[in-house]
């Protein structure tokens, strides 16, 4: 789940896969090309936001295309189904350019950086409608017992709503098989742990109690006078009165969200790369603001997909 959300995790993956093919590409005995292509369909069980759901969470699917030169620069653009039920429908495309690189020659230190505008409707249920545009930067280093990514995610909201998201990521790539004629195909599993931390912007309903005065009348004592002059003004006390109002405030705290254990499974194959992943995404300082009821339980989701590089 690198890269603060999901679909950004697909888009990586991508350009991991491309990056291989560079390497092959350096064969002497094959022209180099200067443009790779990834493409591929990816389903995603329940879409989150940096860990977190809500009731409108919902499953899509993602046709995917990337684009990424030899020298690192990408271009890719997703589109997102919504596949909720007899609701299904298309709900809008995201178009990412960005930049990955290596900082050495061996390849320990790299990183990537990438700007996202998104084109989803107003009133759709994915998450992500709420955003025009994130920015993201990440730094990873890989000695090879493991590796270290860590990330930061600027997100500008629609209704200017902004947010900032980290992450920090162990992980370590495992090669279970790897036939003997082709070293790029095979089976590998990549255990991942993922820290979230950072913004969320809301609006936060509160109450305050002021003192306000207020005449009392004073009904007068029963007398013959009142009979015959009925109009006489009561007499008036004056108290104080506490009064309750109900106010709302843009709130926007910085927070743990969540931590996130996977699995990632990828077999690849010729050009095919066929992937699922299992997340077991535990949620921390989530309450549900309608109600004030805390929303921390432990939850499973997963990816799956194939995708193709040429």
């Amino acid at each position: 789940m690198n890269k603060f959300n999901f679909i950004a995790a697909i888009l990586f993956s991508g350009l991991g896969v491309n990056a291989e093919a560079q390497q092959v590409a350096g064969d002497t005995t094959k022209p180099i090309k200067s443009i790779f292509v990834n493409t591929g369909l990816q389903y995603i069980s329940n879409l989150t936001y940096a860990g977190r759901k809500d009731d409108s969470s919902v499953p899509i699917l993602l046709p995917t295309v990337t684009f990424i030169s030899k020298q690192g620069f990408f271009l890719s653009g997703i589109s997102y189904f919504d596949l909720s039920g007899s609701k299904a429908s298309t709900e809008g495309v995201s178009v990412t350019p960005g930049y990955v690189f290596s900082l050495d020659d061996a390849k320990k230190f790299g990183g990537a950086v990438s700007a996202t505008q998104y084109f989803i409707t107003a009133k759709s249920p994915i998450i992500l409608s709420s955003f025009k545009t994130t920015f993201d930067g990440q730094l990873s280093y890989n000695p090879g017992i493991a590796k270290l990514t860590l990330g930061g995610s600027y997100r500008l909201g629609k209704s200017n709503k902004n947010d900032f998201v980290n992450t920090a990521e162990l992980s370590k790539e495992i090669s279970v098989y790897k036939p003997e004629v082709n070293k790029k195909d095979g089976l590998k599993i990549t255990p991942t742990i993922n820290a979230y931390a950072g913004t969320q912007s809301f609006t936060e309903t509160y109450y305050t109690d002021s003192q306000v005065q207020r005449a009392v009348d004073n009904p007068s004592p029963s007398n013959p006078l009142n009979v015959l002059f009925p109009n006489q003004p009561n007499q008036q006390t004056i108290v104080n009165q506490t009064v309750t109002e109900e106010k709302q405030r843009q709130v926007n705290k910085y927070n743990l969200l969540s931590v996130t254990g996977s699995v990632p499974v990828t077999y690849a194959i010729n050009k095919f790369q066929i992937n699922f992943t299992p997340y077991f995404i535990k949620p921390f300082n989530q309450v549900n603001y309608v109600n004030n009821a805390p929303m921390n339980g432990l939850y499973f989701m997963f990816t799956t997909g194939i995708s193709a590089t040429f």
